[in-house]
This record gives C-alpha cells, sequence and structure tokens, in this order.
C-alpha cells in the first residue's frame, strides 16, 4: 500500500472506522465460539462509491447497507487485517493503541487453540472491547467458561482440606474450593 493511501486510510480509520474483537456462538466449531475479527470503516451510504475505492486500497472486504442510510465496508481476513493494521500504524493518531493491540492480539488467534489458551485469548478479547466503549457486547468470556464448564470440558478443582480454628482452641477442617481453568476428567480417567 502506498504511504499516500495508507495515511489517507489512517485518517478514516480514526475518524469512522473501528477495529473489533468478538466472541462469537458457534456450536459446530471446537469450543462452541469462535473469535470474529474486524475492521469497520462507515460512511453515508450516498457517498459509498469512497468505501468502494477503499475496497480496492485495502484489496479486500466486503460493503454492507446497513438500511439506515449508513454503509460500512468490512474486512475480516486475519492475514488482510495484520497488512492494513500494519500499514496505517505509523499513521493513526487516536486509534493508536487499538491497531498496536489488535496486531499483538491477531496472531494469537490460532485455529486449533487448546482450552486453556482459547479462555485466556478470549478474556483479551473483553479486554480489548473495553478500548471501544462498547455498550453492545453480547458474549463474553465468562459466557465461554459457563459453556464449556456445562459442557465438562473445564471443571473446578477442589484443594486439600485446611485446618482452621474453630475459636474454642479446636481445629475444624474444612474444603475450600477454588476454580481453576483445569480440564475435566475424560473417559472415567481421574485427574
Amino acid at each position: 500500500m502506498k504511504a499516500s493511501d495508507a495515511s489517507y486510510l489512517a485518517g478514516f480509520l480514526d475518524g469512522d472506522g473501528s477495529i473489533h474483537f468478538q466472541l462469537v456462538r458457534q456450536r459446530e466449531y471446537r469450543h462452541g465460539f469462535y473469535i470474529r475479527a474486524s475492521l469497520s470503516l462507515s460512511q453515508s451510504t450516498s457517498a459509498r462509491h469512497g468505501l468502494e475505492h477503499l475496497q480496492r486500497v485495502i484489496g479486500g472486504g466486503y460493503l454492507r447497507d446497513r438500511g439506515t442510510g449508513m454503509s460500512d465496508l468490512v474486512v475480516t481476513s486475519r492475514p488482510l487485517l495484520i497488512e492494513t493494521l500494519r500499514a496505517v500504524e505509523p499513521y493513526v493518531v487516536f486509534k493508536r493503541e487499538h491497531v498496536r493491540r489488535a496486531l499483538w492480539l491477531l496472531p494469537q488467534l490460532g485455529p486449533r487453540l487448546e482450552v486453556q489458551e482459547f479462555l485466556r485469548v478470549a478474556r483479551l478479547v473483553d479486554d480489548f472491547a473495553a478500548l471501544n466503549y462498547s455498550k453492545t457486547k453480547r458474549i463474553s468470556a465468562v459466557d465461554v467458561e459457563r459453556h464449556l464448564r456445562s459442557k465438562g470440558v473445564v471443571a473446578p478443582v477442589t484443594t486439600s482440606p485446611i485446618p482452621l480454628d474453630r475459636g474454642d482452641g479446636s481445629p475444624a477442617r474444612r474444603q475450600i474450593y477454588e476454580t481453576h481453568d483445569t480440564p475435566a476428567p475424560r473417559n472415567g480417567v481421574k485427574v
């Protein structure tokens, strides 16, 4: 991408763009969810031709008319997102932290993450959402963890009994329960 195109795109992103990471329910996926990364550029539908030009500059993405008089250019291809964000990184002002953190987070969205790694990345997605002042975030890492626990993929672990003082000098024993991200036993195998 030419420097002049990258700087123009950076200004557009700063003013009428956003970067999002979303947790999306998808039963067919390994963990019941996937992480969607996207860059969106918004403009009045009457000026849609400008978004079409930016689509050619970026080399991809799709155009969406909202039906409200607004249109969006949306890029979801991870390689294209990385390429685009690297190009605009030197020029962004208001969304500098978004771009920096997105470039750090995108490579962590591997195709076959283990349960613990997926939960860790889901929490990073929640952290990223705070940059966008999102009021419509529907699914969080807590929802993903609940789902995985309900499927028996992640289970809480109990710790050893800890002696406690009852207050009368005699020891009492109480089981302490802590939440851990430990895989649940499978096929009758005890952990």
